[in-house]
Parts: C-alpha cells; sequence; structure tokens
C-alpha cells in the first residue's frame, strides 16, 4: 500500500465556507426556531455540563470540516460513524456519517419529514428509522440550514454490517442516488462474552477486510501512513483508558451527568473533528466529573432511583430521559452510550499492530453480535451503577434490540434481582412515538420501583 502523507505546503489554502455566526450560530437559530415551533422552550435538551457544551459545539463545528475538503477537490466518503475511526483519522478522510445525521434530524423534530422522503424513494416503513431519516436527508435535493452544511455530495461510499443488517444495505440507496464507488467491510460475529478474546481467524479476517477498506480509499485519492495509524491507534488506547476512569466517576451517587451530556460526551470521540479531539478536552470532562462527586452534586436533590435504559432513546424526544427526574429517579446508564462504538478495551490494543488491534477491540466490542457481551455488560452494569430498575424499550424497526431484550431481562434479573419493564417504544421516527403513552409506563414502573424500595 502506498505510504506518506503530503506535506502541508502541496495542500490549497483553507477556503472559508462557514455560514453568518458560524455553525454553532446555526446550531442555535436551528434550537430556537424548533422551539419557537414547539410552543415551549427546552423541548430540544441542551447541554448542562460546560465541557459538554463545548463538545456538541465541536461536533457542529466539525461538519466544516467536510466543506473545506469539497471545496478542495478531496473525496468525500458516506460512510458509518461506526466504522474504525482511527483509519479515517490517520487517512485524513472527510467522512459524512450518515447514522449521525440521522439522529440528529430527529432531535431536531424532522424525523417525519425524513423517513417520508425515504419511504417515497423506496424504503419500507419496516426499515430502521435511524436509516430512513438519513437517507431521506442525503436523496432530497433541498435540506435545511443545519442539515444543508452537515451535507456534501459523496464522491464514494463505504458500508458495513457493523452492528447491524441495515448498514449493508442503506448505503447503496445513496451510491445509487450518486453512482458511487462503493466498497463493503464485513465485520465477522464477535466472541460472544464479555472479555472473551476473538478467535485468531476472525481477527485476521477482519483485518483483510481493514486492509481491502484502506486500499479502496487510496485508490480513490487518499493517503495512508501506517506510523500515522500507529499514533492514531496509540491515542485510542490512552483516550479508552482514561474513558475507564471517568465511568468511574459516572458510577458515583448521587450521579453526576445528565442522560443527555453522557451520550454527547460518549459520541464525541468519533465525531469531534480532529483539531478538537484531544485528550485535554476529555481531561477536562473528567476533571469536571470528580469534582461534581466530591462536592455531591447530582442531578437531582434527592435522588430516589437509577435506571438504566436498553434500546434506543427516545431522539425525537430526547427530553423524556429526564422526565423521570421530578420523582427523583435518573437515567444513570444509556445503551446509546455503546452503540456509538467507542466501547474498546484499551488492554487489547497494541499500537505496534494497529490493524490487529482495532480488529481484537471492535470484534469484542458488547454492540458485536451475537450479543451474549452485550448481555454480560448490561448485567455488570447494573452491578456498577447500582440500578434499581431497567427500562427496556423495543424499537419495531429494529431488528437486534427487540430480540435481546427478554434476555437482558432474564440475565440481569437472575444477577442482581433488578426489576425490568418491556415495552414498545420508536422513539426516532415522530409518527411512531406515542409520549403520553410511554410517560405511563414510565411512571406505573416508577410507582413499582419507589414501593419496593420502601418495602425493603
Amino acid at each position: 500500500m502506498p505510504t506518506g502523507a503530503l506535506p502541508d505546503a502541496e495542500f490549497p489554502k483553507p477556503v472559508d465556507t462557514s455560514p453568518p455566526g458560524g455553525y454553532q450560530g446555526v446550531f442555535s437559530r436551528r434550537m430556537d426556531t424548533e422551539r419557537t415551533a414547539q410552543g415551549t422552550a427546552g423541548e430540544i435538551p441542551s447541554p448542562d455540563m460546560k465541557v459538554v457544551e463545548e463538545m456538541q459545539q465541536g461536533i457542529v463545528a466539525g461538519f466544516l470540516d467536510v466543506q473545506q475538503a469539497k471545496a478542495e477537490g478531496k473525496p468525500v466518503v458516506w460512510t458509518s460513524v461506526l466504522l474504525p475511526r482511527e483509519i479515517f483519522q490517520a487517512m485524513d478522510v472527510a467522512a459524512v456519517y450518515g447514522n449521525v445525521l440521522g439522529s440528529y434530524a430527529s432531535i431536531f423534530g424532522l424525523s417525519a419529514k425524513y423517513c417520508q422522503l425515504a419511504e417515497e424513494s423506496g424504503l419500507s416503513r419496516d426499515v430502521c428509522a435511524v436509516h430512513r431519516c438519513m437517507l431521506g436527508l442525503a436523496v432530497c435535493d433541498e435540506r435545511e440550514e443545519l442539515f444543508d452544511l452537515a451535507f456534501a455530495k459523496p464522491d464514494i461510499a463505504i458500508g458495513s454490517n457493523f452492528p447491524c443488517m441495515s448498514e449493508s444495505k442503506s448505503f447503496l440507496l445513496v451510491a445509487d442516488r450518486y453512482r458511487l464507488p462503493t466498497y463493503f467491510v464485513d465485520t465477522p460475529l464477535g466472541p460472544g462474552g464479555r472479555g472473551r478474546p476473538a478467535p485468531d481467524h476472525a481477527v485476521a479476517y477482519y483485518v483483510a477486510q481493514l486492509r481491502g477498506m484502506i486500499d479502496f480509499l487510496v485508490s480513490h485519492g487518499h493517503r495512508f501512513d501506517m506510523e500515522r495509524l500507529k499514533e492514531e491507534v496509540a491515542f485510542t488506547k490512552a483516550l479508552n483508558t482514561l474513558f475507564e476512569e471517568i465511568d468511574r466517576y459516572k458510577m458515583a451517587v448521587p450521579l453526576p451527568i445528565k442522560a443527555y451530556d453522557n451520550v454527547i460526551a460518549a459520541t464525541a470521540p468519533l465525531v469531534l473533528p480532529k483539531r478538537l479531539r484531544t485528550m485535554a478536552i476529555f481531561e477536562r470532562l473528567r476533571d469536571e466529573l470528580r469534582e461534581r462527586v466530591e462536592k455531591g452534586v447530582g442531578v437531582v436533590p434527592d435522588e430516589k432511583l437509577r435506571l438504566l435504559w436498553i434500546g434506543m432513546p427516545p431522539l425525537c424526544d430526547f427530553k423524556l430521559l429526564d422526565y423521570p427526574e421530578r420523582r427523583g429517579a435518573v437515567v444513570a446508564k444509556s445503551m446509546l452510550e455503546f452503540l456509538t462504538g467507542f466501547n474498546l478495551d484499551p488492554r487489547l490494543m497494541d499500537p505496534e499492530k494497529p490493524l490487529e488491534s482495532i480488529a481484537r477491540a471492535q470484534l469484542a466490542s458488547p454492540a458485536n453480535p451475537p450479543l451474549g457481551a452485550m448481555i454480560d455488560y448490561f448485567v455488570q452494569a447494573t452491578k456498577d451503577y447500582r440500578i434499581d430498575g431497567v427500562v427496556s424499550v423495543v424499537k419495531r424497526t429494529c431488528g437486534i434490540i427487540p430480540g435481546i431484550q427478554r434476555l437482558n431481562k432474564e440475565a440481569i434479573r437472575e444477577a442482581t434481582g433488578v426489576p425490568s419493564i418491556v415495552f414498545d417504544l420508536d422513539g426516532v421516527d415522530a409518527r411512531e412515538y406515542d409520549a403520553a403513552a410511554t410517560k405511563a409506563s414510565l411512571d406505573a414502573f416508577i410507582d413499582v420501583l419507589l414501593a419496593r424500595k420502601g418495602a425493603a
């Protein structure tokens, strides 16, 4: 494979394609517009922690990098945020992450519009709602200001089946729409349990898949440098070690971080632009959490219950995760934290063997089927976070999450005695979301948990 990176002098001068007021200005205007349309302030959540607010601003500012690359004539890649970020960082790949855009579209109240556009393009309403959001956004001709800035017409597309099969098909709609060259990364099944090593043959196969992706990127104008990849793997190893420390502060009672902040902080390592993706910002997250823990600052003044949320959170009504707080209940842990794909074991990572390290760590991720590791992960989280009750929501258009909820419920009950509630909630497509029914289910479950705790 070709090695070597262009010196800075060979790159064109930066082109200012940012909108008036910058990307954060667009973000703020969209927030204000949405709140006005909903007739009430605060329906779209805002970060509670200062450092997390900066992360969110950085994520939005990162959209500029894609526009900058497009203006400079560099190839833009349509892909999944769950593919190894280290390779994209090392090769300076400007990527449009469809699943991130789809999620943001739902958070900003646009899921009905973009899901409908995707369905008019031929997708069934039974396809994952996140994917319908992102594909509707990708194939339409006119978008809202923020998403017009976030989306750049791609030049190539890379698909995968990690962790779900929807990924393997949805990217093809974008490829057909823009007549793109494509590459597909086939991810083998994981070892089947937390702490179990992936078999060598699976690691070797996945490494070959990643090498093929690198060759594909090189053939379309990107450059590969093994030393830069080693640096990125070293960074990931250090950052995941830091996140283990951060997680220990998150486990504190009272809970020091709100659910929305948790999701943004867990997503930031994947989607922050390189200039902002530094150890310093995550060390500040740790320090701010440590200060809150030492001072006994919690999400609610009188914490009574701690909840674990398994399943997709209600993106179209993210404030629902705050709803239990009025009764002293907090969502201490959410499934979305590891669905970002950044829950990698630093002990499996050796910067001198970067591709093998990426393969071993990602195959062992609890997000990777056959889901044994996911069950073990939630059992352990129930213990570590001192959970009182598990909220398991079934997203109708998902093929993985509904099938595992009963297994999670039984495993958690057997290992810890903690009860679960399982109910339907497709919180991505607003057309299928019933806020009143969802709040009624949560209220009933909290009543049971409070009575149970009182009796104990």
